[in-house]
């Protein structure tokens, strides 16, 4: 008889066990909740100052960045309009005697430039003209050749041009040399009596030295009789290429406002203003300003926006002066500029619109209230000027 074996198993402690195991289940029973709610308290506060320093970091970024685009966009725009200006008046600026004449042009037998309703070309004959009729976004215009080469004036010889005349005399500019005329090439033909200018479309390549071919081309250029005037010995003509005619603007519309924009003349489409291309945003103030010899001793005297209206006065012009304004493009919460930037236009030189004492020397506010709003106050401005030199007029006198 098999003998039967009780197992019994034994207990892994009992109550009164003192030793280890007892001590291994006391270690076990986890977190109370006074010390989770003081966890979970402290991991909030962490998670709210870690927010915190992220977003304060992420609003210094955007400050620096912004302030940063600023600082480009404004050194691109001042650069562009200064490459663009120092080749105003190349081609024509050689030949003094003729800056300020009106200029005539017919396109598909109407008037383009003096005489149109709305002119497309330009109706006169100088480097640069500043519209400020908006006192904040001037337009600047800028005019001149744009033959890579051999855009000198060239002198008419007999027997003349004559547009009531018979055969070739109303067909040929008999000219000294037609280096570098090719066909589609405008040309201006200029009297130093200042009495207008007047373009017209060379329609042949020259096959004859000392010729330039004009024929009739009634839905373009040359109008039946047209140019006018009889132009003879002295008289001259300058090639204009297709025509570098740029005018620089600050849109103020609400797609694009405060861009600055460029339009260019299109000798192919010239009875239409080209669609502007934008060029560099944030560009909230444009101001130009004629520099002026007023006295001819060779340097400029006088700043003004009074756009000459004679030769003479014409001819006083020898350099440009702008001043670009870029604006931020981060909104900020607090007001961080509190008073309208200036432009230090220095106490050498006698400056017009009016100017306010800056220290030592003089200044003109600049109106970003006026372009723009009532926020003005919370973005941040660079301040951009410089004084470009017409080459072309300089090297002339």
């Amino acid at each position: 008889m098999k003998a039967r074996i009780r197992m019994q198993q034994a207990p892994l402690f009992s109550l009164t066990d003192r030793s280890g195991a007892g001590r291994r289940v006391k270690a076990m029973r986890g977190f109370t909740l006074v010390e989770l709610l003081v966890a979970v308290a402290i991991g909030l506060l962490t998670t709210l100052v870690i927010a915190q320093v992220l977003l304060f970091s992420e609003g210094q970024k955007r400050t620096t960045t912004s302030g940063t685009d600023a600082q480009i966009n404004g050194a691109q725009a001042i650069y562009t309009l200064q490459r663009d200006l120092q080749m105003a008046g190349y081609g024509f600026a050689s030949s003094p005697d003729i800056l300020g004449c009106p200029i005539y042009a017919r396109f598909n037998s109407a008037d383009i430039a003096t005489g149109a309703g709305t002119p497309t070309f330009a109706s006169v004959l100088a480097p640069v003209v500043i519209d400020a009729s908006d006192a904040n976004r001037n337009v600047i215009r800028i005019l001149g050749s744009l033959k890579a080469n051999y855009a000198v004036p060239l002198q008419v010889i007999l027997p003349s041009y004559n547009p009531a005349g018979a055969g070739t005399l109303k067909t040929v500019f008999p000219v000294t040399s037609n280096l570098g005329v090719r066909s589609g090439d405008l040309m201006l033909a200029a009297k130093f009596d200042g009495s207008r200018c007047e373009v017209f479309k060379v329609t042949a390549d020259p096959t004859v030295d000392g010729q330039i071919n004009r024929a009739d081309e009634v839905a373009t250029w040359n109008a039946t009789a047209f140019p006018t005037l009889v132009y003879t010995f002295g008289d001259i003509l300058v090639n204009l290429g297709s025509v570098l005619d740029h005018r620089y603007a600050i849109s103020n519309t609400n797609t694009n406002a405060n861009t600055l924009q460029l339009s260019r003349f299109s000798a192919s489409s010239p009875t239409a203003v080209a669609a502007p291309t934008d060029l560099f945003p944030n560009i909230v103030i444009l101001q130009a300003l004629y520099g002026k010899d007023t006295n001819a001793d060779g340097i400029v005297d006088t700043y003004d926006q009074v756009t000459p209206d004679t030769n003479a006065k014409w001819r006083q012009v020898r350099s440009i002066r702008i001043v670009v304004v870029a604006q931020s493009s981060q909104y900020e919460k607090e007001v961080v500029t509190s008073a309208k930037p200036l432009w230090d236009v220095g106490t050498t030189t006698s400056v017009s619109p009016a100017t306010a004492a800056c220290g030592a020397s003089k200044c003109i506010t600049l109106n970003v209230d006026t372009t723009v709003g009532n926020d003005w106050q919370h973005y941040r401005y660079k301040v951009f000027d410089t004084v470009i030199p017409l080459i072309n007029l300089l090297w002339t006198s």
